[in-house]
């Protein structure tokens, strides 16, 4: 294994240390950047946000999609409508998904960390918005409310806000790998893949250059597209994470027996 190595060609493992700096985005915390153009993403925006006691992000607006996940702690997303407000309460596990064109707020009386964003990566990302929503854009889920499974990236892959619940572009799901287990090799077309670590130490594999990357809890591991790939809890240690490819992969999708066509048709925003 290559412990010294932190990327290799099309995957990289972005630790602690990596992320950018604060972006200002949040008062009385920070927000700052895993994934996004600083390590040459464009379909998946990832940060860290640590909101503190009593504070919240400045007005947020995005053209695409957004999801975020709650590491720890609780918020309140507030969605800024053009005649009222919309206050979803959130604990730890949930996640929320964002539809374009929402303007929302995220909130914390006690205090939080959260990752995600704007996905594809939102070039205008802090900058001021007057922008209100004309109806409801915020959908609340949760890690223990799977939308699917998908047995071939382990015993308990959950597609959680995904193409079936409507989000084309900004996924999450939440993988659990008990140790000794591997995802089945595999490669996404047309996404980019994010997995967050929340729990556990494993090996990054890129099939690709033949290369491993070692990886522990707060790493991020990103794949640019076209690069086969597998996460492996080889460490004797169990694996959690959340992320997923970014858009959705409808080759994958079928693969596994998901009427694509069907969710498309239902769900295609003009």
């Amino acid at each position: 294994m290559t412990d010294e190595l932190t990327t290799s060609t099309g995957l990289r493992v972005v630790t602690p240390g990596q992320w950018g700096p604060d972006l200002g985005l949040v008062l009385g915390g920070t927000w700052r950047e895993i994934v996004g153009p600083g390590v040459g993403a464009h379909c998946r925006s990832l940060a860290h946000l640590d909101l503190g006691a009593a504070a919240s992000t400045v007005e947020l607006a995005h053209d695409g999609e957004a999801v975020y996940y709650v590491v720890e702690g609780s918020v309140t997303v507030v969605e800024l409508l053009h005649t009222s407000r919309i206050r979803h309460a959130l604990l730890e596990g949930a996640m929320f998904h964002v539809a374009p064109g929402s303007c929302y707020t995220i909130e914390s009386e006690s205090g939080a960390r959260l990752v995600g964003g704007p996905s594809p990566v939102d070039p205008r990302l802090g900058q001021p918005t007057t922008v209100r929503g004309e109806s409801p854009g915020v959908t609340r889920y949760h890690r223990d409310r799977a939308g699917m499974m998908v047995p071939f990236i382990s015993n308990d892959a959950r597609l959680v806000v995904w193409l079936g619940s409507g989000a084309l572009t900004a996924n999450m799901n939440y993988v659990v790998l008990e140790p000794g287990e591997r995802n089945r090799e595999h490669v996404h077309a047309e996404s980019e893949d994010t997995i967050h670590i929340l729990e556990g130490h494993g090996t990054a594999e890129n099939i690709t250059t033949g290369e491993r990357l070692a990886f522990g809890p707060g790493d991020t591991i990103h794949i640019e597209i076209g690069f086969w790939h597998a996460v492996a809890a080889d460490l004797g240690e169990r694996v959690v994470s959340v992320g997923g490819p970014c858009p959705a992969d409808t080759d994958m999708l079928r693969a596994a027996g998901v009427d694509v066509d069907a969710i498309l048709a239902k769900h295609q925003r003009p």
